[in-house]
């Protein structure tokens, strides 16, 4: 930990100095670590301030003969277990920060100058507060750039160069604070080559929002969770009949039997499927009754709304319904119009189908009601419970030997255009071609 003067340091903003027990303690949400000895405790509130060379927290320890060795060896512990902030000093002022979320990988790297410095294509900028802040998606720390002059030398990372030359476009950064930054770049896998081959940035950046161990945050149900605000908020203009349970469960064959003939069936048959159909389908997939439906969903939320985009159906109208889960009845929301057609045309586009699906089911998600309880990981939790009805829509439609089909496509904006609801609050999640297969 040489250079005092370049480097500055202070606790990670996620942990705290806990005095309240026996013995003192450094914790996060996720981890902790005793503190034993006055020297170390007294370390550790000086580092909750922040921003200290290790001059300053030797200093704080003298005159003990012990004083140097106590705080490198501190020092090192809180860094090896991602607790600690490092800071780049220029002029006595932090220019960037190092923000641990967790461990690191490796050992803060060494300065290569004859190495060709170019901005990883993963890499991703923040506006903060003050400055920036950039990150790499699941790499162990973020880098936030605290000074304006930084900003001329991230374009000249993102254009590549020779180590030697990118200082002499930055003007007023001097070399050891440019040759710290890189230092913290390299180690944040901010620049290219320094880590290994990763996925697109947008799955590296849902699956390390939505997994633990990438940061020390928990994950679960950190909230209160609010009934759902359902489209179909009026009595239905189209009540449906309850089909009897136990003629179903009389008629149904082994569950067994059902899962091993499960297919996903893109040809339909000429005949159209039936409102009765149509009925039962429904019932046996999306029907609310207790609170419950017939699958699992992220604390019970049942964020979901389905809609179905009528196509051909004996016995209702072509247009866009809303189906009321709780009073088995549609909701007519949008009569048959172009857009409703572009629907129908991507959805047998995606499924490679040369003829339009008799029914296609919309599935539409109420974020607000699962983000409220979950936190960051509700669209994770909400594309389960997509993956949830896919399965029991399927079951039942080979129970009733109907042809249906999931999807992973779906045109967002057109659909929020018609239903009226936010493309983002309330998006469209899941979408299954539906038809008879007669």
């Amino acid at each position: 930990m040489n250079q005092p003067n370049i480097w500055a340091y202070g606790l990670a903003p996620d942990v705290l100095l806990d005095e309240t027990d026996e013995v003192a303690k450094l914790c996060s949400a996720t981890e902790s670590i005793s503190i034993t000895g006055d020297a170390h405790i007294s370390l550790a509130k000086k580092l909750a301030q922040g921003c200290l060379s290790e001059e300053e927290l030797t200093a704080c320890l003298s005159p003990s003969p012990d004083a140097e060795v106590n705080c490198a060896s501190f020092l090192l512990r809180l860094d090896q277990r991602g607790f600690l902030c490092r800071f780049v000093m220029q002029n006595a002022q932090p220019i960037a920060v190092c923000l641990p979320q967790r461990a690191p990988v490796s050992s803060l790297p060494k300065f290569e100058p004859d190495a060709t410095i170019r901005l990883s294509q993963q890499t991703l900028l923040q506006p903060r507060q003050k400055g920036l802040r950039a990150l790499a998606p699941g790499s162990w720390a973020t880098v936030d750039l605290l000074d304006p002059q930084i900003g001329p030398l991230l374009f000249k990372l993102s254009e590549g160069a020779e180590a030697a030359q990118v200082p002499n476009c930055v003007p007023g950064l001097e070399p050891h604070a440019f040759e710290a930054l890189m230092q913290l770049f390299a180690w944040c896998d901010l620049l290219e080559g320094t880590a290994e081959p990763k996925p697109p940035v947008h799955e590296l950046l849902f699956h390390s929002q939505t997994r633990l161990g990438f940061a020390r945050t928990k994950l679960g149900k950190t909230g209160k969770s609010h009934e759902p605000e359902h489209q179909a908020k009026h009595v239905p203009n189209i009540a449906l009949p309850l089909p009897d349970i136990a003629d179903i469960i009389a008629s149904d064959p082994p569950h067994m039997l059902v899962s091993r003939r499960r297919r996903s069936r893109r040809d339909q048959g000429r005949k159209p499927i039936s409102l009765a159909q149509l009925n039962e389908l429904l019932f046996r997939c999306f029907y609310q009754e207790n609170g419950r439906r017939s699958y699992p969903s992220g604390g019970g939320i049942h964020s979901l709304t389905a809609y179905l985009v009528v196509n051909h159906c004996d016995g209702l109208v072509p247009g866009l319904y809303a189906y009321d889960c709780k009073r088995h009845g549609l909701t007519r929301v949008s009569k048959f119009i172009p857009a409703l057609k572009s629907l129908l045309k991507d959805a047998a586009a995606s499924a490679n189908c040369f003829s339009y699906t008799q029914i296609l089911l919309l599935l539409s998600a109420d974020m607000a009601a699962t983000r409220t309880a979950y936190g960051a990981l509700a669209y994770s939790l909400v594309l389960k419970e997509v993956g949830a009805v896919y399965q029991n829509v399927q079951f039942a439609s080979e129970v009733m030997k109907l042809a249906a089909c999931p999807l992973g496509t779906g045109n967002s904006l057109v659909f929020a255009n018609v239903s009226g609801r936010n493309v983002y609050e309330a998006p469209l999640v899941g979408e299954m071609i539906i038809g008879s297969s007669e």
